[in-house]
C-alpha cells in the first residue's frame, strides 16, 4: 500500500504541463468586427504554455503583433510579427503583455484588437483541453507581483514558476519536488 502511494505521488509530480489552445473570440465569435476582445480576454487567465488560435478570412483580415504603442494607435507600421493564413496559432511563451491588431485599414479602431494582459507561469498539472475552446484547464489561482510568480493549484499544492528572465524550468522544479517527496515518503514508510 505504501509503495503504491509513492508511485502515485511520483507519477503526479512528473506529469508534464500542456497548455490550452484558445480560439480567439470563441465560443461566439472569431477575429471579426462583432467580438469584444477586451471582455473575451478578461475572462481567461492565460498561462505561458497556452496558445491563441486566430481564425478568420485571409482575404478580409490579418493578425499583426505590435508593441503597446502600436496597439494604442492601431498602427501596424512596426510589426513584431504578421500572420496571414486565416488559421494562425500563436504560442504565448513569456510573461508580460502581448498586443495584436488587424492590420487591414479601418479594422483596428472599431475593435479588432486584442491585448493579452495576464500571463501566469506554467501550471504543474496537465490541461486536457486542446480543442480551441479553452475548456479543461486545471484549476488554480495566479498570484501576480511575486518573484517568482506563484500558482496555488488544487488540491492545495503551492508551485513556483520562474522569474522573468531566469533559466529555471517547470521540469526542473518537478524533478526536485518528486525526489523530495519520494525521499520523505520512504522515511515515513521505514
Amino acid at each position: 500500500m505504501a509503495l503504491l502511494a509513492v508511485v502515485v505521488v511520483a507519477a503526479a509530480a512528473f506529469s508534464t504541463a500542456s497548455g490550452a489552445s484558445y480560439g480567439v473570440g470563441k465560443p461566439n465569435g472569431g477575429w471579426d468586427l462583432q467580438t469584444n476582445y477586451t471582455s473575451w480576454a478578461s475572462s481567461i487567465t492565460f498561462r505561458l504554455d497556452d496558445k491563441l488560435v486566430f481564425k478568420y478570412s485571409a482575404a478580409a483580415h490579418d493578425v499583426v503583433e505590435v508593441t503597446k504603442d502600436g496597439y494604442l494607435s492601431c498602427s501596424a507600421s512596426s510589426p513584431i510579427a504578421v500572420h496571414r493564413t486565416g488559421k494562425d496559432p500563436v504560442e504565448l511563451g513569456r510573461l508580460g503583455k502581448r498586443n495584436f491588431i488587424c492590420g487591414f485599414p479601418g479594422h483596428c479602431n472599431p475593435g479588432i484588437k486584442l491585448e493579452v494582459r495576464k500571463l501566469c507561469p506554467i501550471p504543474f498539472a496537465p490541461a486536457p483541453g486542446s480543442d480551441g475552446d479553452g475548456k479543461g484547464k486545471p484549476g488554480g489561482i495566479c498570484i501576480e507581483g511575486l518573484l517568482p510568480p506563484t500558482i496555488i493549484s488544487t488540491p492545495g499544492v503551492v508551485s513556483y514558476g520562474s522569474a522573468p528572465g531566469s533559466s529555471g524550468s517547470a521540469t526542473t522544479a518537478l524533478a526536485i519536488m518528486a525526489a523530495a517527496t519520494v525521499m520523505l515518503l520512504s522515511l515515513i514508510i521505514v
